[in-house]
């Protein structure tokens, strides 16, 4: 990997670790205030299909990180000269990442169901409150409310640290694409290219910024995309490559 991509996993690492153990803690601090009561009867089938459905994309994208798959199969291919090995490794990283996620996530989900009753839930809905928030109401002490903090500031630097290591990894693959078409790619200058995505990325941000453009309505405009390009298009390409048609199966309609 470059110099830029070892810093920002060497600036990331800690940070997630913080992260995973915050969530674990304040997950495991509320098991003494656990009541099974606040669990409420099921809802007709019909209703608790449709929130099922509705919730389900959340969750599992909660707990995806799409956007970091392709630096981790590139940062192995870089330190493996067999390509199988490399995506081996690749892969097995990403599944145990994945179920550490989940695990954990999980987990701290149930925790809060397991905590707050019916009333609290609506209220927080209704004033627009989350979780964090919630858990520094219920758990007595100044600490929990000094872990939220950490919790959401490393959630925002590492959400955007991941998601520029794949838009940098894409930015340079559309630039290669475009100048290999002038001059030789052999000639292309490596470093330079890694500035201009920076700059460029930093400058579009700036203008992002500036514009005040709502976040809510760039997520409206994001999402059709990331759900194309990140479902309908791999799921297409296995049922049209032949080299993929052993990845045929139910996941690839579930996705």
């Amino acid at each position: 990997a470059s110099q830029g991509e070892k810093l920002i996993f060497k600036i990331s690492t800690p940070m997630v670790l913080v992260k995973l153990g915050i969530v674990l803690l304040i997950g495991i601090a509320m098991i003494p205030h656990w009541n099974f009561s606040n669990i409420s009867a099921l809802p007709n089938m019909g209703s608790f299909i449709r929130d099922l459905f509705l919730t389900m994309p959340f969750t599992l994208f909660s707990i995806l990180f799409m956007q970091i798959l392709s630096p981790v199969n590139i940062a192995y291919r870089k330190i493996e000269s067999n390509r199988r090995i490399a995506t081996y490794r690749a892969i097995r990283v990403n599944r145990i990442a994945y179920a550490i996620l989940a695990i954990s996530i999980l987990f701290f989900a149930f925790s809060f169901t397991f905590t707050l009753n019916h009333e609290q839930a609506m209220l927080a809905y209704k004033q627009n409150i989350t979780a964090l928030a919630l858990a520094a109401k219920v758990l007595p002490g100044s600490l929990i409310k000094i872990m939220t903090v950490l919790l959401n500031i490393f959630a925002i630097l590492t959400a955007f640290l991941g998601i520029y290591l794949g838009f940098q990894d894409a930015l340079k693959g559309i630039v290669r694409n475009i100048v290999s078409r002038f001059i030789p790619v052999e000639k292309i200058n490596e470093r330079f290219l890694s500035v201009f995505v920076c700059a460029f990325s930093v400058i579009s941000l700036w203008c992002l910024v500036m514009t005040r453009m709502s976040i809510i309505l760039l997520n409206q405009l994001s999402a059709p995309l990331y759900g194309i390009v990140g479902c309908l298009i791999p799921g297409y390409l296995i049922y049209k490559v032949s080299l993929l048609h052993d990845l045929k199966g139910m996941a690839v309609y579930y996705i």
